[in-house]
């Protein structure tokens, strides 16, 4: 309806505003909701991000590190430099999932405990006689433990290898392997502060020994 001047009359005028005001919260919902709706890019998959399409492809890198799987629908390996992780093939790469935290437990004097709290020793091994231990420090960026001799005076040492690098318990794992009675001191190259300098060495040369050492 129009006023005798040809502008609408103020019925209309408010019925116009009343109008405007109904659709206005429906505007602004609808506006919201698009804006917590996330982008389809959020929601990429880690073997999409990967451009895995069957088995034939297995291997492929993303932010620089490599990645394996065996399809779309199994789980994706990442290798990292001393272990395996496992991410599920069907959520976005760095989605923070379910996080495990791992405790060591030591003792007093930095022994690392088993699960009975019993000092953790490397079975068989041993320095100049004595047992070797693992340590409650790890290798740094690593998850292995450094290994320790336990002196009959109750101090611990460690063992240096020819880069005067602290061994670590895999370290000992693998010269125990190749050793005869897991007396890994007879090896050149290895230095500890209970070596007896005053004697001849004798060591015996690796190379002339069997590598027993499993390949995975």
């Amino acid at each position: 309806m129009k006023d005798d001047d040809g502008l609408p009359s103020s019925e209309d005028q408010d019925l116009n505003r009343s109008s405007n005001q109904t659709n206005s919260p429906n505007s602004s919902q609808s506006s919201s909701q698009n804006s917590s709706q996330p982008s389809d890019s959020e929601h990429v998959s880690l073997v999409d991000e990967l451009g895995i399409r069957d088995i034939y492809e297995p291997m492929a890198d993303l932010d620089g590190k490599v990645f394996c799987t065996a399809g779309r629908d199994t789980p994706v390996v990442e290798w990292a430099e001393d272990f395996l992780i496992l991410h599920p093939p069907q959520l976005p790469f760095y989605e923070q999932g379910p996080e495990e935290e791992i405790v060591v437990m030591v003792d007093d004097r930095g022994i690392v405990l088993d699960e009975l709290g019993v000092p953790k020793k490397i079975p068989t091994a041993k320095y100049q006689g004595f047992p070797i231990y693992y340590f409650g420090e790890q290798k740094e960026g690593t998850l292995k433990h450094y290994a320790v001799v336990l002196t009959p005076d109750e101090r611990l040492v460690f063992i240096f290898n020819d880069k005067e690098e602290r061994l670590t318990t895999d370290d000992v794992y693998k010269l125990r392997n190749k050793s005869v009675n897991g007396e890994i001191s007879q090896f050149p190259g290895l230095s500890c502060i209970i070596d007896d300098t005053t004697q001849a060495d004798e060591r015996v040369d690796p190379d002339a020994m069997v590598n027993t050492d499993i390949e995975q």
